[in-house]
């Protein structure tokens, strides 16, 4: 199926349109060019038939009949000075004095078109059928020195003459539009190569099809882009970027700095070489900008700018570790009844029947105690498996970890999600058991109560508890007041996740000790 190109369209139109304004043209010079030569032609033959009829030698012959026979050379004279078809010169009563025809000299005719020239000496043009063609008439009555009217002079054009006149000159014109149409051609195949090269060869389905690929691609895209010209002003943004941002409209044609506000100006001039990198902070998100140069050829065309959320980022990282950890603390427990498994299957080898029921009995009360506990009263299943994880960790340290009796928890709402529970919960009994592992008698204990309109959760310890002067560092980042790398984001996590739920997080601490209490509104 033939296909029509951005060249040959451009060129049919630009053709079709130079040969439209051509025909209009064209047909309004000849209408015009006639209405005028018609009406200058009847001008002509009026002007010239009075000319003729003041003339004495005219008046003269009229009233002796051409005896001396001067008339003709005259009467040939002037239609060959005023290009008239014809001269027509009667008497009053009919007698044709000069004519164009030989054999029509003396005859008489009657008066048809002369009428009112004869009768009131009126002057006039008719459109007459009395010549072989169709012609434009001037008539004018001659008088003789008394002011009668003693005969008529007619001068007249034929028609199809005046054609000829209009078609001859419309030829001219229509020579001069037709290098005009042909420099159309030309000017219009060059524009459409121009126009092909500055669309670097793509046509237009192509161009769009780019666009809404690009923008599909840009939708798609999780992190904010935004493009900038040389003049720092904003020629594209993504939805994410407005998501991130927090913005309304994507504000193009705006400066940069009207979205991002901070953005340092030497960000730009390290783009002459290669990219650049940083953080930066906007609307109280942490931002991890990407400025790279758009390069056309050599020459830096603008700048696009990609950033990413820094806090979702950090927010996956956290779930990531409870992850990590809640997964350790299985693999904790798993490990302590497998040790406790070999204890009893090397009882039952040595005959030890009794000592193993003993064990047996032991962990069976401790469990169905526990699992009364758990099971009983707390509720939800996130907290028991997360309590459950914990157990088996602090039975592994052999470390004492007890959930006080009079916990009572029913399923939490759904807006706390299992990873904040997780890290608030995980968090906090991890440090409680860092906190005891250097005692002989470390205990943890742990405490859930959901009556009223606030959830609360309580992790107690009997370690050193923590100084005084440090009790306003230990929800900064990277505070810890451990020895090995990578610590001190867990009670930060914590508390920012208890203030995303909008919740309160509270520290009682003394020598003999330490209470985490965190609230979180059930709505």
């Amino acid at each position: 199926m033939f296909k029509k190109t951005l060249q040959r369209k451009i060129l049919f139109m630009v053709i079709s349109l130079v040969f439209l304004v051509m025909l209009i043209m064209q047909s309004l010079f000849i209408y015009t060019d006639y209405q005028r030569t018609f009406d200058r032609t009847k001008e002509t033959s009026l002007s010239t038939a009075k000319m003729l009829s003041y003339m004495n030698s005219i008046q003269e012959a009229v009233l002796t009949k051409d005896e001396k026979g001067e008339l003709k050379p005259l009467i040939d004279y002037y239609e060959s000075t005023s290009n008239a078809a014809f001269i027509v010169v009667k008497r009053k009563k009919g007698e044709i004095l000069a004519h164009p025809q030989k054999a029509e000299v003396g005859e008489v005719m009657e008066l048809d078109n002369e009428y009112n020239a004869v009768v009131f000496g009126a002057y006039y043009t008719v459109m007459s059928d009395e010549m072989p063609d169709k012609s434009i008439i001037g008539i004018a009555p001659i008088f003789n020195d008394e002011q009668q009217v003693i005969g008529v002079v007619k001068v007249g054009y034929y028609i199809n003459d005046l054609y000829g006149a209009v078609i001859e000159r419309s030829k001219k014109l229509l020579y001069i539009a037709i290098w005009i149409f042909i420099a159309a051609i030309c000017s219009s195949i060059l524009l459409a190569r121009n126009i092909r090269k500055d669309t670097l060869g793509l046509e237009p389905r192509q161009i769009a099809d780019l666009y809404t690929e690009r923008h599909a691609v840009l939708s798609s895209i999780s992190e904010g882009v935004i493009a900038v010209d040389n003049t720092g002003k904003i020629t594209m943004m993504n939805l994410a970027a407005k998501r991130i941002l927090g913005l309304a409209q994507e504000h193009l044609e705006q400066p940069i700095h009207t979205v991002v506000p901070n953005l340092p100006p030497e960000g730009f001039k390290k783009l002459q070489t290669s990219s650049h990198s940083f953080e930066l902070t906007v609307n109280e998100k942490i931002l991890i900008l990407n400025m790279s140069p758009l390069r056309e050829d050599i020459n830096r065309i603008g700048t696009v700018i990609t950033f990413k959320d820094k806090t979702e980022m950090v927010e996956v990282l956290n779930q990531l570790f409870e992850v990590s950890r809640y997964s350790e603390d299985l693999r904790a427990q798993t490990h302590e009844f497998a040790n406790k498994l070999y204890v009893i299957s090397g009882l039952l080898q040595l005959k030890e029947y009794e000592e193993a029921i003993l064990m047996l009995q032991e962990e069976i009360d401790i469990n169905e105690a526990t699992n009364q506990l758990i099971f009983g009263q707390i509720k939800d299943p996130n907290v028991q498996a997360i309590l459950l994880g914990k157990m088996g960790k602090a039975s592994e340290s052999k470390l004492s970890f007890t959930i006080d009796e009079n916990s009572t928890l029913e399923a939490l709402p759904s807006f706390i999600r299992t990873g904040s529970l997780s890290t608030i919960i995980g968090n906090l009994v991890d440090n409680a058991f860092d906190a005891v592992t250097s005692k002989a008698n470390g205990e943890v204990s742990f405490f859930a109560l959901d009556m009223g309109d606030d959830i609360i959760f309580e992790v107690t310890d009997n370690g050193e508890g923590i100084p005084p002067e440090r009790m306003d560092d230990i929800f900064m980042q990277k505070y810890t007041t451990k020895s090995n790398g990578n610590r001190g984001f867990g009670l930060a996590n914590v508390q920012q996740i208890v203030h995303e739920l909008h919740g309160e997080i509270q520290v009682n601490s003394s020598e003999h000790g330490t209470t985490f209490s965190v609230y979180i509104p059930k709505q």
